[in-house]
């Protein structure tokens, strides 16, 4: 009978020490050691090509579309970098405005973007007014806001009338065109031609 007893007990006791070794050994092999590499901040992160980009108002409308032939971000920016850069903003599905620049960025966190280098705002006509262009090496377009503004030289044209000026503000909401400094025009008043 004692005999009965002891291997009785054996074979539990010689199954867990067998399992607990097992247990031990498959967690000291499937552990993952990762080792984090500190990346090059001049490097980009990531990059893409051929990046477009639609939003969309709350009846389904085209709102905003975006297209740049490369965009790239650097590690620890908030800044997404553009080449050849094109926003359309519409209203009611209509093309209210358009920026277009050799390069630009978008800030992930203000959620505005920066146009540079041979940058063109074209605002197309309507019943009510000419088309209107502005040209300039620098613009920043607040999209939540419908506001451009630039600091830089700019060239402008509406309907017939045409200028140049030193800085620019558009807010779209207020239709306001607004050029603060050194401004050389030439203006044509559409309804007395």
């Amino acid at each position: 009978m004692k005999t009965r007893w002891q291997h009785g007990l054996a074979f539990p006791l010689i199954l867990a020490v067998a399992l607990g070794g097992l247990s031990a050994w498959l967690g000291r092999i499937s552990e993952i050691q990762t080792e984090e590499v500190r990346l090059n901040p001049d490097e980009p992160q990531y990059r893409m090509n051929g990046l477009e980009g639609k939003r969309f108002d709350e009846k389904g409308r085209l709102k905003e579309h975006f297209t740049a032939t490369e965009a790239f971000q650097l590690p620890n920016s908030k800044d997404v970098h553009f080449r050849l850069p094109k926003l359309e903003v519409r209203q009611d599905g209509r093309l209210t405005y358009q920026v277009e620049g050799k390069e630009g960025l978008y800030n992930t966190d203000t959620r505005e973007a920066v146009f540079q280098k041979e940058v063109l705002l074209t605002k197309p006509a309507d019943a009510a007014h000419p088309a209107g262009t502005v040209k300039t090496e620098f613009i920043h377009v607040d999209t939540q806001a419908q506001f451009a503004r630039t600091e830089h030289p700019v060239e402008f044209s509406y309907g017939q009338s045409h200028g140049s000026a030193v800085g620019m503000t558009y807010d779209h909401t207020k239709g306001l065109l607004n050029f603060p400094s050194k401004v050389k025009a030439t203006i044509y008043d559409a309804k007395n031609l």
